[in-house]
């Protein structure tokens, strides 16, 4: 049987994408392998929206030079989102690629591998192609939680992202096409979905007849099995109140939101073309807070956007500190190709944008300390998803709200139940507590 090695990059919907090509290559004999060394196929699933991760892949692509002369039939690809937005180019910077291929063409990943160890020549596919969804190809009964695509690409053309470009126009699959997939998830044992869209709150408005991430929501909540629904990335502009009621009403929808705000300041907001205001976005946290009681908030932010100042930096800041976000991905802002916001005559240094993301990083790491810490003496409920990564003999698993909790399970076998643990302690960056017994 031959081999096949994964190696992925980025988002939620790229760990989803290689295990959708690691069951269709498996119908075709593929056997995954953790070691390149032994591989007959090795693919490099992609990330391009920042310039860092597409070095790390050629640093990979590099380090892979000597495996490949070692043995000339190992063939090589690269897919993703990097190899839609860098197409030719990576065939000329690493000889060694026997296949680029985008996210439009992994439901014809078969197809493609043999046609380049049919023809060895390098393979080049990055046309936009037919939304497929591929339907429980990978079991994989060790898990609970699995990431469920709804519905890929986006309409909004930020000025700093690749997404349109590299995901193409929104479009969503058939809600008895998803619930399918859950079922199947469930009857696996799965006990956890997240929804994936890189707009996913505009789930459905191209449906013919139209829906909404909230009617998905409540369908997925009657699926036997599955115990926690969560759903990534939401765009502030298409945020409903009928979606935030969900969140409140739907009993295995988990209170907790990732809502980018990418920049504090107006001017910022409208150079990225966002299409909210800062008011636009305080008005969706207060319905937020009112609606949802508990619910835990994170974001995004970009430091460093071409023309920020001092002063739209602070709003930045000021943001921050006024939300009250319960975790911060912020990141410097990286120039990308074909993304308007590159040409912008007015960048911003890289020591400015060092500067900002690490006072942005430290307000947001005080915030989160403070919130942890609230969470002291209270009962929370824990899904157990493994065991502790600095001591093996506890265990550890998440909260509806995302946190992590360790606590010592007095030697029980508690992987995938949901059990109830009192927070005795607050960490940076984690929880500890101590069992009261499994959740009803």
């Amino acid at each position: 049987m031959a081999k096949l090695h994964l190696i992925t990059y980025g988002c939620q919907m790229n760990e989803y994408d290689s295990e959708r090509v690691a069951g269709l290559l498996g119908r075709q004999q593929y056997e995954l392998t953790d070691r390149e060394d032994e591989a007959d196929l090795i693919l490099i699933n992609t990330c391009a929206i920042r310039e860092k991760a597409e070095e790390k892949v050629f640093s990979r692509l590099g380090e892979l030079k000597g495996l490949k002369q070692k043995n000339p039939g190992l063939l090589i690809g690269v897919m993703g989102c990097m190899a839609q937005l860098q197409q030719s180019a990576i065939l000329k910077r690493a000889p060694i690629v026997d296949l680029v291929f985008g996210s439009p063409a992994i439901a014809r990943v078969g197809e493609l591998v043999e046609r380049a160890r049919r023809e060895r020549r390098p393979v080049l596919e990055t046309g936009e192609g037919a939304l497929v969804k591929l339907t429980g190809i990978l079991p994989r009964p060790d898990r609970l939680k699995a990431f469920v695509t709804v519905m890929e690409g986006c309409d909004k053309y930020c000025t700093f992202c690749v997404v349109p470009l590299t995901r193409g126009r929104e479009r969503s699959h058939a809600p008895e096409s998803i619930l399918e997939e859950i079922r199947g998830l469930a009857r696996q044992g799965y006990r956890e979905v997240t929804l994936l869209g890189q707009n996913v709150n505009a789930y459905g408005k191209d449906l013919t007849p139209a829906t909404d991430l909230a009617a998905l929501i409540e369908s997925v909540n009657e699926v036997e099995g599955i115990e926690r629904i969560r759903f990534t990335t939401s765009n502030p502009v298409n945020l409903t109140s009928r979606l935030i009621q969900a969140l409140r009403d739907v009993p295995k929808a988990c209170e907790y939101l990732h809502l980018p705000l990418q920049s504090g300041s107006d001017r910022i907001l409208e150079r990225m073309n966002r299409g909210y205001t800062r008011a636009r976005y305080l008005e969706l946290i207060a319905e937020l807070q009112e609606t949802v009681p508990g619910l835990a908030l994170s974001t995004d932010l970009i430091a460093g956007f071409p023309g920020e100042t001092e002063a739209d930096f602070e709003a930045t800041g000021e943001m921050v500190e006024r939300v009250g976000y319960d975790s911060v991905f912020a990141f410097r802002y990286s120039p990308r190709p074909r993304t308007a916001a590159a040409a912008f005559p007015d960048q911003v240094p890289e020591a400015h944008k060092g500067r900002r993301l690490t006072r942005l990083l430290e307000v947001a790491g005080a915030i989160q300390a403070r919130k942890n810490a609230a969470l002291e003496g209270r009962e929370m409920e824990v899904l157990v998803d493994g065991v502790s990564k600095k001591n093996p003999r506890e265990l550890a698993g998440r909260t509806r709200c995302n946190r992590v909790v360790n606590f010592d399970g007095g030697g029980r076998r508690l992987y995938g139940e949901l059990v109830r643990v009192r927070i005795t302690q607050a960490m940076p960056h984690s929880l500890r507590g101590t069992l009261v017994g499994r959740a009803q």
